[in-house]
């Protein structure tokens, strides 16, 4: 049986991942919830975050490779969206199948850029190092910071979805988009940017997982299968759902490790298969187009 301390590590560890997870999930929650599209280049956007900055960190330090590499994920983002935005209003098959073969170029494109080989991104000095945690063990700083900022960020999100006029008309248009051109909002632009936020913050998310990550090619699908679990057990289109649902796979991710660490990667589709029989539109799951 596990000690104390590695049970409390374990938990920190679970909650840590969770939050990571709920960032990614929240910008592919917003595209699936305002377009109707299974984002499924969405794990890419979070790696070309965490090779931007790899790149940009030696120039630019932490705090402005933080800033400038989700913004370069964003033009990426705004760029797919042009294509994508033909399969608005169809089949969502459609859109999963664009968005899966952008994917797989833009994966390519790491390869030819960065190549095939995996790197390791140190943490910032100021992060650097264990720190006593609850007086019980050694724990990560940079964890701990993780956790911070991830909070921070989800309520900087939730900020702006609630208290600012864009926000509103994003919140409405995950409802109505006929309302919306109805008001002569111009639901392309509205469109656009929302793919543009959800990519930046799939970018936010790179950036500050790179130091726990190996950065490789491959790290977007490690990021997308866990953001769609995400998705379907907080509920489509639900803010608050979407960071329960991070936190929860993140939980039952880091505690199953100590007891049954071939299966940790197992657990979040048993959770979220326990919850679609109780809850089939998820936690705070509302009806979808997706449903159809």
């Amino acid at each position: 049986m596990p000690g104390l301390s590695e049970l409390v590590a374990q938990i920190m560890n679970g909650l840590v991942l969770g939050l990571l997870y709920a960032l990614i999930a929240l910008g592919f929650m917003l595209i699936v919830g305002v377009m109707q599209v299974v984002n499924f280049s969405h794990g890419v956007l979070f790696a070309w975050g965490a090779y931007f900055a790899l790149t940009l960190r030696p120039i630019t330090g932490f705090w402005l490779a933080l800033l400038i590499s989700p913004l370069l994920v964003g033009i990426i983002g705004l760029l797919l969206e042009f294509p994508v935005r033909r399969t608005y209003g169809k089949d969502p098959l459609f859109g999963l199948l664009l968005t899966f073969g952008a994917a797989m170029a833009l994966e390519e494109i790491i390869r030819i850029i960065w190549g095939s080989i995996g790197y390791t991104i140190p943490a910032p000095a100021f992060a650097t190092g264990p720190i006593n945690l609850l007086g019980l063990i050694p724990y990560s700083k940079y964890r701990l910071f993780l956790a911070g900022l991830g909070v921070v960020l989800i309520f900087l999100t939730w900020l702006f979805l609630e208290k600012t006029p864009y926000g509103a008309i994003i919140r409405a248009g995950a409802f109505d988009s006929e309302m919306i051109m109805t008001l002569g909002i111009d639901l392309r632009k509205m469109r656009t940017f929302v793919f543009g936020i959800g990519a930046a913050l799939a970018g936010i998310a790179g950036v500050i997982a790179a130091p726990l990550w190996s950065v490789k090619p491959t790290i977007g699908a490690e990021a997308i299968m866990p953001a769609f679990v995400v998705v379907v057990i907080g509920g489509v289109g639900s803010f608050w759902g979407t960071v329960v649902g991070g936190i929860l796979v993140g939980f039952v991710t880091g505690v199953s490790v100590m007891f049954m660490p071939r299966a940790s990667q197992i657990v979040m589709y048993v959770l979220m298969a326990l919850v679609l029989l109780i809850r089939p539109r998820g936690i705070m799951g509302e009806r979808s187009i997706l449903e159809q």
